[in-house]
């Protein structure tokens, strides 16, 4: 590793903290190796423009090289989730949550993949980890959609039968949380 590296690695570590102390939101992921900078500065120019086919495909590429850069596996499963692959966008999102389970970003997203596979209990629970007093809109949706569905399973126990039809819709309890992760 070359003076430069360590250099651009301790003063990224230095301001993502302080960054992260004023509650200024992630920024685009950062290449380690001089080699591998190039592809991820495509990835990011192409998600920053809504290219989402030509950032999944650059993300791969760079992931093919630092497969341990949670930034750039973030923003691949946004890019999967905003094209409808949900399953994929899935599998992303879990192989952060494996390595990081208070990544909030991705806590976010996986119940969003859970709410658009209409399981949203499983999207209630995964987002009863999420906690981030930074961002008071997004959370007070998150607990508004988590009390919805845990209303509406205590009325089907109270009624003795597991109805799938009083759970709030899945598309509307993503799009709620798509509007508040906007905001």
């Amino acid at each position: 590793m070359g003076k430069e590296e360590i250099d651009v690695k301790r003063r990224r570590l230095l301001f993502g903290f302080v960054d992260k102390l004023r509650g200024v939101p992630e920024s685009a992921p950062v290449a380690s190796a001089s080699e591998t900078a190039p592809i991820l500065a495509e990835a990011n120019a192409a998600f920053a423009a809504g290219s989402f086919e030509a950032a999944i495909v650059k993300y791969r590429e760079f992931l093919e090289f630092e497969r341990e850069n949670a930034e750039a596996r973030q923003r691949l499963g946004e890019c999967l989730y905003n094209l409808g692959r949900y399953i994929p966008a899935k599998v992303e999102f879990e192989r952060i949550m494996q390595r990081n389970r208070s990544n909030n970003r991705a806590i976010v997203f996986l119940g969003l993949v859970m709410a658009r596979l209409e399981r949203v209990q499983k999207a209630a629970v995964v987002w009863k980890l999420h906690f981030d007093p930074h961002n008071v809109g997004l959370q007070r949706e998150l607990n508004l959609q988590i009390a919805l569905v845990e209303s509406a399973v205590e009325q089907n126990a109270d009624d003795e039968g597991a109805d799938e039809s009083k759970l709030p819709d899945p598309v509307k309890v993503a799009e709620a949380v798509e509007r508040a992760l906007l905001a």
